[in-house]
This record gives C-alpha cells, structure tokens and sequence, in this order.
C-alpha cells in the first residue's frame, strides 16, 4: 500500500509540475501527448489521457485531466483509470522548491493490483520525479468512488475493495500519510483508518489499521512494519480484536439493525477482546500467539492459543485454544468477584452471535482443564468445531466425568 502512494504521489508532482513549466497558451492537443510520454517513461507504462485537459497558474496552479489510464500487465487491461484528476497547489512553496497540494479529488479511480505465485506485487515499482518524495505534502486528497481489484494468483481469486470514499494527507510523499473512510471488501461494508510513518531505510514503514465491517458486531486493529522484499509484500506485528459496544437485532438474511445504548454501557468493556502476534505475506496469515478474554477487566476469563489461515487454491483456517477451568456459580454466591453463570453464558452468546460464518474450511480446537458447576468438575474438556452451513458444528468432545468416567464423541 505505502508503494503504490508513492507511485500516486509521483504522478501527481509529475503534472503539477507540467503546470507549472508549461506557457498559459500551449495546444492542449500536444501537451497531452508530453505529458502521457513523461508519465509512460517515469512509470514504465503506458499512460494516455482520454478526456480532456485544463491547467491554470494563477491565482492558484490548478490542473483538471478526464479519462486517464495507465496500462496494465495485459492488453486491453488498464492497471488505473480515473474519471476525473483535479488539483490545486499553493505557489510560495514552489518558488522554495517544494510542493504543497492542498486539495485534490480523484473521482471514480479504479485500480488492478496482481500479485503472483510468488507473491510479487505488480505495482512494485519505484517512479521517479521531478521532486524528492520529502519536498512534497498533500493536504487533502478525496477519494470518490474508487475502486480496487487485487488478482491473488495463488488462490485462484480476486477480491474487490469497491465504493472506496475517503480523505487522505500526507506530510511528505515518504510519509506519514493518514487516511480514514469506507469501503466495501468483497461486498462488506467496512469503515476504515489508516495511518504511516515516515519510509524507513529498510524499505518499509511503520502501518496502523483499524477496520470495522459492518456486518460483525468488532472492531480490528493492527500495528506493525509492512513493506516489499523484492517486490513481495509482508506485514508483520500486533492486533486487537474487540466486539463493538452496541445492541443489534439480526434480520433473517443476516441484516443487522443497531438500537440505543442503556446510559451506563460505556462504562462496560467489550463483551470479548482478542490480542496477539501476527504476521501476513501471500501464502498465509500466521498467528504465533494470541491471548482471548471475556468478562471483566480486573478478573476476566482468559484463553490462550495460535492460529493461522492458508491463503492458496485450497483456503483454510486452524485455531487452538487452551483456556482456564470454567467455574459456574450461581448469582447470589459470586460475592467473591468471579463471573456468575448468567453472565459468562450471555458472554458466550454474544461471542457466539458476532462469530463470523467462514467461507473457509477450517477447525477450531479448544482444550480445558476442568470446568466446576457447584459439586461438579469435570475434567480434560477437550472440543472441536467446524464451520456448517448455517454455523458451527461440533466435530468431537471428550472429557473425564465425576468417578473417573470418559465421554467422547
């Protein structure tokens, strides 16, 4: 992602610039054509504007282009097209030999991201341009109606980021950038934030993200390091995962519907949060470690486990989970602090209830020492579920009885 703002960031010095080089009264016939061969040769593509050009100097550098493609990897195939480019720059800065765009729209982009069997990004690439990436800032860049569709070779797929709308800024071209909005992943209406640090000399960059789809009932957040090792993406960090404070109803498509808050749900913590370790590349999405939670803060129930998701031709997830003894009691004897049954289960149902339903085949395995209901323990608990059609399904349990019996099925 911080490579393909930069290639962004190149294109945009690349026609300010041609603004600001080019007589008020040139043929706008020729000057499309040098400024598709300036953008083919800095980017290695071709790039051909369609539409329209207007540019103005004063009182303010203003460029306006329609119609504007850049070629892909296959013919007939344009890796980016926008409907409409506009922009306005500040002129003092220029005269100091620097860049400063303080408002630009980009309506209705639509962009072609493959990565290979070998998880080589096509859009790794380095432009160069008139300016060092540090000399230039964007004040405010709208996007309207974009769109994205990323051609992962290794499982056969293509997922769409559509009707993407946001604002972004960036301090320099190199970062950081910051951007916040909403688009939908693969039909899923999510909101989204994002935020960078500067470029560093390894090549990558510091990335924040927090998503909320709409469709579950938490929010995601990740910090980490993302970047290309030639020309292969790879983000590697930390994660939260934590269920929204907020009351739906579920339509029976699936639809959900918020409702009003009771005044003292904010003082209450998400019903479930979830943090670990994570890293992510082409092939997998590999969790060494995380940490669930339910309950409250001072005295929660805690599980811990590793998971990962295969990313291939032939998807599929494995989570395992070792939690703590459960302990059950009734309301009026949990004085001592400890969850009463009536809580942990509404707990567990609402964990159950923003569960996500997999598109993938997969397992969850979940491995506990003992849970104690009043005068009964039971022991080696031991469950495994897999994702159904309208769910989850138990695939086997086990445990130790009171007198030493074994259930298993």
């Amino acid at each position: 992602m911080a490579r393909l703002f930069v290639i962004i960031g190149g294109l945009i010095v690349l026609v300010l610039t041609a603004v600001l080089v080019v007589p008020y009264f040139i043929d706008w016939t020729s000057y499309k054509a040098e400024f598709e061969r300036e953008a083919s040769r800095i980017l290695g593509r071709d790039v051909v504007v369609r539409g329209s050009a207007r540019a103005r100097l004063l009182p303010l550098p203003s460029v306006t282009f329609t119609d504007v493609e850049v070629a892909g990897t296959k013919p007939g195939e344009p890796a980016i097209t926008v409907e409409t480019f506009s922009m306005d720059a500040e002129l003092a800065p220029f005269l100091r030999g620097e860049l400063l765009i303080f408002d630009m729209r980009i309506e209705r982009p639509k962009a072609r991201i493959a990565i290979d069997e070998n998880g080589t990004v096509d859009w790794a690439l380095r432009p160069s341009t008139p300016f060092d990436a540090s000399q230039v800032t964007l004040e405010k860049v709208s996007i309207v109606e974009g769109r994205i569709d990323v051609d992962h070779a290794a499982s056969g797929r293509t997922h769409a980021l559509t009707e993407v709308n946001a604002d972004i800024s960036a301090r320099t071209l190199a970062g950081p950038w910051r951007m916040s909005g909403s688009l939908r992943v693969d039909g899923t209406l999510t909101a989204l934030s994002v935020s960078t640090g500067a470029l560093e000399d390894t090549g990558t960059m510091r990335l924040r993200v927090r998503a909320e789809p709409d469709r579950y009932g938490f929010g995601l957040e990740t910090d980490g390091h993302a970047g290309l090792s030639d020309g292969v993406f790879g983000y590697d960090g930390t994660f939260k995962l934590a269920a929204r404070k907020v009351e739906r109803l579920r339509g029976a498509e699936g639809e959900t519907f918020e409702l009003a808050e009771d005044a003292g749900a904010d003082n209450a913590p998400p019903a479930y949060r979830v943090s670990g370790d994570f890293g992510l590349n082409h092939q997998q999405i590999d969790i060494s470690e995380f940490r669930f939670e339910t309950g409250p803060l001072v005295d929660p129930y805690v599980a811990n486990g590793h998971a990962s998701i295969t990313l291939g031709t032939e998807p599929r997830f494995e989570i395992s989970a070792d939690g703590a003894q459960l302990r059950f009691e009734d309301v009026t004897d949990a004085s001592d602090g400890s969850l009463a049954l009536s809580a942990r289960l509404a707990a567990f149902k609402e964990v159950m209830f923003d569960l996500p339903k997999p598109e993938i085949p997969g397992k969850i395995e979940v491995k506990l020492p003992a849970i104690v209901a009043g005068d009964t323990t039971v022991r080696n608990v031991n469950l495994s579920a897999e994702p159904v059609e309208k769910g989850w399904a138990i695939a086997s349990a086990s445990a130790t009885l009171p007198g030493r019996a074994t259930l298993e099925g």
